[in-house]
């Protein structure tokens, strides 16, 4: 047992021989009750020593994920948790991780998520917390905050900032850190001039800051179509916060589907003129944003599965997925005219490259729409603004499927490869995945200790920019290449 004098009060974590945990802190009061739908609340001082020795309850789910996580649901779940080699005065980096999950799904206390081998291994402090999701954090409604689920990312860096330092971490150099919608909200972040000061670096795994993934009035009509179905007077935001929780998680999962579902999920965030000014591209373009040193980059086949489906499809069943990926892509604002001319490339790009695969084009296509491209285009606004920016492509060839998909860099980053939290057979732990996990945290922490990723494993990394584009090949054998997939790159220049 290990205890914490915080600036609310004590609280009471876990020692073990080479690390301490610290889990389930209470960040901010319970949003429940009047607290529903309302910004974060700082948490009151308390007297007695406060438990912090288990996990605190997730944000409510909209659907299972895969591999499912059993863990209690509630409103009450702003809790974050902290691993560090000690609680002491070594003023240590701190890597602070906002999980993914499309604003959805998703929790800190995933195995795969836990922090502990990455503080032991990189002698760093590491945090990660829950924010509430879906309706309950994404809600626009007049009455309501917007972009609470923003506001509690911010509320946890800021109760990071004021008592890190009483965890063995630094307060003045702090690493944003997250994976798809966890990158998203790296993005946002990075774009809220208000923010500034909080974190020090970045890192963005598998997401980016789209602008047709923040869109109010999609936000809008989900809001209205929420209150039309929980049969509410409109404005009659008491009501709201007097419903059952349970019947508005079935109604938003009813508007929003499951995550393959080719609707927006209105339950996100969304510019409002205020939290989130504007677009937050547009913010990174017009050097109005927070420019930090950044890594930034994807895996090599995200959504690469698809074309696996397709491969063992049959007829009927293959032509209801292509009318599912078409309409992802149309929602990015693709035409068929723009489509029929990305096929055209892809079709003859894939079939070089996979002559066994006939379908790979379409899981390049909607991978490129959701992740590269806009990745890209993310890094060519810094490039305006800054120099350090290292762009990455993870490469594991998974023994299931060959590439690697989405997530699948999370139990390299964590040192998490022995956990059952990834789908069955996806990755394999030996020596080879260790080693591969050694690069990642090696890398990773690097960059949080010094604001560059390079060390003596990995062939010198240089910044990207526009003439040359220079990437990592994180994997095995990593190496540096220039202009990778230019030709699939190019294409997509007036088409996003």
């Amino acid at each position: 047992m290990v205890i914490v004098t915080t600036n609310r009060g004590k609280i009471k974590g876990i020692q073990v021989k080479d690390h301490q945990s610290f889990l389930g802190i209470p960040y901010a009061k319970s949003p429940i009750g009047d607290l529903r739908f309302r910004e974060p609340q700082s948490m009151d001082s308390w007297n007695e020593i406060k438990d912090a020795t288990k996990f605190g309850p997730i944000a409510f789910q909209n659907q299972v994920d895969n591999p499912p996580i059993n863990q209690e649901q509630s409103e009450d779940c702003l809790y974050l948790n902290i691993w560090t080699p000690q609680a002491d005065d070594k003023n240590r980096p701190v890597m602070f991780w906002i999980h993914g999950g499309g604003f959805l799904i998703g929790s800190s206390s995933r195995p795969r998520l836990n922090g502990s081998r990455l503080a032991t291994h990189g002698d760093v402090v590491v945090v990660n917390f829950n924010y509430r999701l879906g309706v309950l954090g994404f809600l626009n409604l007049p009455g309501v905050p917007h972009n609470i689920g923003i506001l509690d990312q911010i509320a946890a860096l800021r109760w990071v900032k004021e008592n890190i330092e009483k965890f063995g971490g630094d307060p003045n150099n702090i690493t944003i850190f997250g994976e798809s919608a966890g990158a998203m909200s790296v993005a946002i972040l990075l774009a809220i001039p208000s923010v500034k000061g909080l974190f020090h670096k970045a890192i963005m795994e598998s997401g980016a800051a789209n602008p047709r993934d923040f869109e109010a009035e999609r936000a809008k009509e989900g809001a209205e179509e929420l209150i039309s179905k929980l049969k509410l007077e409109k404005g009659n935001i008491n009501a709201l916060r007097e419903i059952s929780i349970n019947r508005i998680i079935r109604v938003q999962k009813k508007i929003c589907g499951t995550m393959l579902d080719p609707r927006i999920n209105p339950f996100r965030p969304f510019v409002d003129g205020n939290i989130i000014p504007e677009q937050p591209l547009e913010i990174i373009r017009k050097g109005k944003a927070n420019y930090i040193p950044l890594i930034i980059g994807y895996n090599n086949e995200e959504l690469g599965a698809i074309s696996d489906v397709l491969n063992q499809a049959n007829q009927i069943k293959r032509k209801v997925i292509i009318r599912y990926i078409k309409a992802h892509i149309k929602k990015r604002n693709i035409t068929k005219e723009n489509l029929d001319k990305l096929i055209a490339v892809y079709k003859k790009q894939m079939e070089l490259k996979y002559p066994n695969s006939p379908f790979k084009y379409w899981s390049a296509i909607l991978s490129d729409s959701m992740f590269r491209i806009p990745i890209i285009r993310q890094m060519e606004a810094h490039c305006k603004q800054q120099k350090d920016i290292y762009s990455y492509i993870f490469h594991y060839q998974s023994p299931k499927y060959g590439y690697a998909l989405h997530t699948f860099e999370l139990p390299f980053v964590f040192n998490t490869l022995g956990t059952a939290d990834m789908m069955e057979g996806a990755i394999e732990l030996n020596e080879e995945t260790k080693q591969l996990s050694a690069l990642m945290m090696d890398t990773w922490v690097n960059f949080a200790r010094n604001g560059y990723p390079n060390h003596q494993n990995l062939p010198e990394w240089t910044p990207y920019d526009i003439e040359r584009r220079a990437t990592m090949m994180l994997g095995i054998n990593p190496v540096l290449e220039n202009a990778p997939l230019d030709a699939l790159r190019e294409i997509w220049n007036g088409i996003m």
